[in-house]
């Protein structure tokens, strides 16, 4: 890194990887560093705001929500944060993209932010998180999924206490033939080294020159999203077992709603489910948002199984396509 450039960090990896975990440990070594991050979210509300542990670090923390940053409708907006983050003169810039992001145009991106900060802000590199229990899967079915590792810089196999060693090695040999040279470092719960990242060597002419294989979503088209909210009374467990019958139907669930005391925080991949305790904030906005297939009715399918499963009334807002 040049002593007088802001390195620029981007944090890529689909959705429930485990982005937020690994900021968070970084953010925790960084603890005497400014911090600019820039928080992107696909759904309308940022759930990963309230999730980011800032630590006793100067962090200055923008958001961006309703979509990718890479995308035309976006990229403006994601360029402007930038700039104005690089305004602050901190140490770094980090860059927590959607899980549903589309990196292709990246490069240019970034070329216009070098040149709207005038060489003060430098290309540090991209960062893919790789859900080990998900990725074949996934990735054989969604296109955004190989196209975030194709320009990659480097891959943070993450949750590799859930899949077995074979599926480990299968990972990454697939990792190695979309995007060869770039290091891999397992891990669980998002757990790495600062010097990774400190180490990080992004060669840019090692990059594909053109994203067009990576046009448009694939055959399942671009993902849909709601924002579902409960209205207490329920219990946990009754939470849980919504969660249970709706997840596998859906790329994502995440986010807050209130329980009896406080909140719960929800995180949902597949089958993997976590319900946590929260401290109530007011700064938290509530509600889970629910990213799904377009070939599902993702609304009908959550109103029809809370009221199966719990029967207290519940409030859908569906997010424009």
């Amino acid at each position: 890194m040049s002593d007088h450039t802001i390195p620029l960090f981007i944090f890529t990896g689909f959705l429930g990887s485990g982005k937020t975990s690994v900021i968070n440990h970084l953010l925790e070594q960084f603890s005497k560093a400014r911090i600019a991050l820039v928080i992107n979210d696909f759904g309308p509300i940022c759930v990963d705001q309230a999730l980011i542990q800032t630590g006793p670090g100067e962090i200055t923390v923008k958001i961006l929500t309703n979509g990718q940053i890479f995308c035309n409708c976006m990229s403006g907006s994601f360029i402007d944060a930038v700039v104005d983050c690089a305004s602050y003169q901190p140490d770094m810039i980090m860059v927590e993209t959607s899980g549903l992001a589309k990196p292709a145009p990246m490069l240019e991106i970034v070329s216009f932010i070098q040149q709207r900060t005038h060489g003060l802000v430098s290309y540090g590199g991209m960062v893919c998180v790789i859900d080990a229990e998900c990725f074949t899967s996934l990735s054989q079915v969604l296109l955004t999924v190989e196209e975030q590792a194709v320009f990659s810089d480097l891959f943070i196999l993450n949750k590799t206490d859930l899949a077995d060693e074979e599926t480990l090695i299968g990972i990454e040999r697939r990792l190695g033939s979309l995007r060869p040279l770039a290091p891999i470092i397992r891990t669980t719960q998002g757990k790495v080294s600062k010097d990774v990242l400190l180490a990080l060597s992004a060669d840019l002419a090692d990059r594909p020159h053109t994203g067009s294989r990576y046009n448009g979503w694939g055959l399942q088209g671009r993902p849909r999203n709601c924002v579902f909210l409960p209205e207490l009374p329920y219990n946990e467990t009754q939470l849980r077992s919504f969660l249970g019958q709706v997840s596998p139907s859906f790329f994502r669930i995440k986010g807050f709603v209130p329980s009896q005391d406080g909140l719960w925080c929800v995180s949902t991949v597949g089958n993997q489910i976590s319900v946590t305790n929260h401290a109530l904030s007011n700064g938290i906005p509530l509600g889970l948002v629910c990213i799904h297939s377009p070939g599902i009715d993702g609304p009908s399918l959550l109103r029809t199984n809370w009221q199966s499963e719990v029967g207290t009334s519940c409030n859908l807002t569906v997010s424009p396509r």
